[in-house]
This record gives C-alpha cells, structure tokens and sequence, in this order.
C-alpha cells in the first residue's frame, strides 16, 4: 500500500515538473494571430515615427493612437484584450521568443526579396 502511494506521489511529481506554464491560456491572444497583431502595431509605429519625422506638426502619441485603433479593428481585437495578452506574454518568455523570432525571419526575407528586386541579371548579347 505504501508503495503504491510512493508511485503515485512520484508520477505526480514527475508529471507536475514536466509543466512549464506557459500554455497560452484560452481568453489570451494565441501566437500566429499575437505575431500578426505585433507585426502590424510594429509597422504602425515606423509608419507614425516616419510621419512625425517628416512632419514636425504630426503628433507622434496621436497618429500612434489612431494607427493602433486601426490595427485592433483589422485584427477584431479590443485595446483591453491585447494589453492583456501581451502583458502575459511579457511574463513568458518561453513563449514570445518564438514569435518574436519569427517576425525576424520574416523581416529578412522580406530584405532578402528587396534586395533580389534591385539586381538586375545581365542582359545576353548575340
């Protein structure tokens, strides 16, 4: 009997230790669409920067506050949920490194098929 309750407090140990918490949880933005929401917010603030830059009337936390209003609308998401969500994502990192990593690989290849753009074979001459 006590070995059988050895077992089990050991398989629950075992079990428990393998969970690392970061799940996302259901009410939390899931990460192919968190990815899509920071991706647009990121391009949206070099959009505002780059306005404000050229404009020295653009209010920067304004023409911010639009843009972003506008990204929650494409993505059907409120201020609120977002916060929350990144705020979570914030906390775990586990789970925001992957996507962060991956925005990166599709910034290079975005630079990557610019740069292809630009390059001009040579033309043959017969």
């Amino acid at each position: 009997m006590i070995k059988k309750s050895i077992y089990f407090v050991l398989a629950t140990l075992l079990l428990v230790s393998c969970y690392t918490g970061d799940e996302v949880p259901r009410d939390i933005i899931q990460p192919t669409e968190m990815k899509g929401i920071l991706w647009d917010m990121m391009s949206a603030q070099a959009w505002a920067s780059e306005a404000a830059r050229k404009d020295s009337s653009t209010n920067l936390a304004a023409e911010m506050k639009v843009l972003s209003k506008k990204v929650f609308e494409i993505h059907k998401v409120d201020s609120l949920r977002f916060n929350k969500s990144y705020n979570w994502y914030i906390k775990h990192p586990v789970v925001l490194k992957p996507i962060f990593d991956s925005m990166y690989t599709q910034k290079q290849r975005g630079r990557d098929l610019e740069e292809r753009s630009k390059v001009h074979p040579l033309k043959k001459i017969f």
